[in-house]
């Protein structure tokens, strides 16, 4: 920093300090029982100007150290922001501001860097099984099989993996395509049992649907379809060839209930708690199918909760897994515009 731009910014006290010995000497001038000779005048003035000179040229000197510091800071490569020891309180708070807007910065960046991870893992992941049913179909082709069914199984399962990466991308814009309206449970379910036949013949799975018609809940039927897919999906995958999935529904003073359960594999206790976590896929995902990607039931508790209901698991390992999908009977969808 020049010292003529340090003068600059220092008129205020110049001005003060002018305004104040002017006052002074005029003061002394004109007393006129004051008996101060001229010559003691001018001596004062003389010695109070060569002071303040020595001050402005200290406070210049400090104040120009601590900016060559900033400015050292400022042109090195480490972007960390390391900076000089305050000179003045209003310095010390322009540090602890800018080291809280650093930390935010960093927190955000690595959120972001987070989620970049997650979803290239998820792409790679939804990538891989696409190729599956793909690689399946040429293999059917190759081999001139006139097999309908396990056509439309592969190109289901091609459907279901496309369906969850676009509601995947679209579940952070909730609030844009959505519509509530009073949905027939029975309904839903029967879409999503008859999306899924060709599995439940193929592996021979008995169905228990005891949905009644007459069980409505207020709910956006799109989202709602796919949340039950999910969980639907994720049975018939951990439940062995000739087992059982039910459908039926309960009711409280607080909340409709739509339970859904099988007699598969289950869920280990530890990893009960982690069920609903992002891309987790647990002792089940690595033993039992090795293509999951841990994004079904995160998916559907995410869009649940936006819709304004919940979902909770009960399992037993090796003896079965009981889904709750919660609706509660009063709830403030104004607030789910918001989310």
């Amino acid at each position: 920093m020049s010292f003529f731009r340090y003068l600059k910014e220092s008129i205020r006290i110049i001005i003060f300090y002018i305004l104040l010995m002017s006052f002074v000497v005029m003061s002394i001038y004109l007393d006129r029982k004051n008996r101060v000779l001229n010559s003691n005048i001018e001596y004062i003035i003389f010695v109070s100007l060569f002071m303040f000179c020595i001050f402005l040229i200290l406070d210049y000197l400090i104040k120009n150290r601590h900016i060559k510091k900033l400015l050292k800071a400022q042109c090195s490569e480490d972007k960390t922001p390391i900076l000089p020891k305050a000179v003045e309180y209003k310095d010390e708070l322009y540090t602890n501001i800018i080291n809280d807007i650093y930390k935010s910065s960093v927190e955000a960046i690595r959120n972001v860097e987070a989620e970049f991870m997650e979803n290239k893992e998820f792409m790679e992941a939804w990538v891989h099984e696409v190729k599956t049913p793909i690689t399946t179909m040429r293999l059917l082709l190759d081999s001139n099989e006139e097999d309908i069914d396990s056509y439309k199984e592969e190109v289901e399962k091609i459907d279901e993996y496309v369906e969850k990466v676009l509601y995947y991308s679209r579940s952070d814009n909730f609030s844009k395509d959505y519509i509530i309206s009073e949905v027939s449970l029975e309904t839903v379910v029967k879409e999503s049992i008859k999306k899924q036949a060709i599995v439940f013949i193929k592996k021979h799975i008995i169905l228990k649907q005891e949905v009644d018609e007459s069980f409505k809940i207020d709910s956006d039927k799109k989202w709602l379809l796919f949340i039950i897919d999910q969980v639907l999906s994720n049975a018939l995958k951990y439940t062995d060839k000739g087992g059982c999935i039910g459908f039926r529904t309960a009711e409280n003073d607080k909340e409709r209930l739509l339970i859904i359960e099988d007699d598969g594999v289950g869920i280990k206790s530890e990893d009960l708690n982690r069920i609903f976590t992002k891309t987790f896929t647990g002792a089940n995902g690595r033993n039992e199918n090795l293509k999951a990607t841990g994004l079904g039931l995160y998916l559907s508790q995410k869009l649940s909760k936006k819709l304004g209901h919940s979902i909770t698991i009960e399992s037993e390992f090796s003896k079965g897994t009981r889904v709750y999908v919660h609706f509660p009977k009063w709830c403030d969808y104004y607030n789910i515009t918001q989310m």
